[in-house]
């Protein structure tokens, strides 16, 4: 599902609060300023969920639940284990051009780090990589490693750390200041906190386990809180990847704020490919402008792979006309709209309806 929902349009109370509190299955929700936490976590609660609230700055009380992204990664000795380090790494804003040679070399050197903080005893935890890239003297640091215990590194994070050492000094520096850029967001002590061991089990969760899991942030931290979002969203899209349970319900990942979550890998190919058995998707964007910014190349993809487009009225004539464009409405259709009614088009049929307000009592499954 796609909602297209300008600023103060109140998409909490419409749509996340009173599908949480009638969607019986397992739950994912980005939400920021702990609304829909004090709003559904108890109902969660009594359909028998366990509620997980993962909130490094204490919106909405002290003690957050923590996520290790370690968790997602298979022991070092599968096959898949190089191949799930990338998986992690391309959870950070790291993507680059195809042309972009440093990028690729930074993305490949921090894929090796993350299969270092997995396999070294004293590291084990996803909280270990920002202290390891900002380290006094990250280089012979590694060095050292390599001679030292570089025999407990699978063959390809162990190369990795070596073709970055191998590199010229100022090649080395700008690799380091890329990597350095993406992971400083992670550094923050907050943060380290609820990365550093897992309250939830990515094993029990993907099995079935009735869990709701609250990403919470405050407004103001959103922009920074990017990376951790995309960690921990991308962790728990990926413990569900090859997952089939034909007797559970999907989990519903509802994506707030998805523009700034920026071009996220792990998402576009969940939304571009549609409905699948176990997950189901529901981002929120401000705007058509907003999803096409970000997916410039896919955007069309994504509208047709959701089942379900939600639009709510807006005082923007540009944004009201892309959107009455895109649903093949008349002119003004969007424009037109009262404060409690939107628009939905439902597989082939667009209808004109009252928004769902939890206030009058209203419910509703997705």
């Amino acid at each position: 599902m796609l909602t297209l929902a300008p600023s103060r349009s109140e998409k909490s109370r419409h749509c996340l609060i009173p599908n949480l509190l009638a969607y019986p299955g397992r739950a994912v929700v980005v939400d920021i300023g702990g609304e829909v936490w004090a709003a559904t976590a108890e109902a969660r609660r009594d359909m028998g969920h366990r509620v997980v609230r993962l909130d490094p700055f204490g919106v909405v009380g002290p003690e957050s639940d923590s996520l290790d992204p370690i968790d997602m990664l298979p022991a070092p000795t599968e096959a898949s284990f190089a191949t799930r380090c990338q998986d992690l790494a391309a959870l950070l804003p790291l993507r680059s051009s195809p042309g972009d040679l440093l990028g690729h070399e930074t993305f490949a050197m921090i894929s090796g780090l993350i299969a270092y903080c997995a396999v070294v005893p004293e590291k084990n935890s996803f909280d270990e990589l920002d202290p390891t890239l900002i380290s006094e003297d990250v280089v012979y640091s590694l060095a050292v490693v390599l001679d030292t215990i570089g025999k407990l590194l699978p063959k390809t994070a162990l190369g990795q750390i070596a073709a970055f050492l191998e590199t010229d000094d100022r090649t080395r520096s700008r690799i380091l200041s890329r990597a350095r850029a993406r992971t400083a967001p992670l550094g923050n002590p907050q943060v380290r906190k609820t990365l550093r061991t897992s309250s939830l089990s990515l094993p029990a969760f993907a099995a079935g386990e009735p869990t709701t899991v609250y990403v919470i942030l405050p407004a103001e931290r959103v922009v920074d809180g990017t990376t951790l979002l995309r960690v921990w969203i991308g962790c728990l899209l990926h413990a569900m990847s090859g997952v089939h349970h034909g007797s559970t319900l999907p989990v519903l990942f509802l994506l707030d704020h998805c523009a700034d979550l920026g071009v996220f890998p792990a998402v576009e190919s969940a939304l571009r490919r549609g409905p699948a058995n176990d997950v189901r998707v529901w981002t929120f964007w401000h705007d058509v402008h907003q999803l096409r910014s970000t997916y410039p190349g896919t955007w069309p993809e994504i509208v047709s792979g959701s089942g379900t487009v939600q639009v709510f009225g807006t005082t923007d004539t540009a944004a009201a006309s892309e959107a009455e464009q895109l649903l093949g409405l008349e002119p003004n259709a969007v424009w037109s709209l009262k404060p409690g009614d939107q628009v939905v088009r439902l597989g082939s049929g667009v209808h004109r309806i009252r928004k769902i307000d939890p206030a009058e009592g209203a419910s509703c499954h997705t």
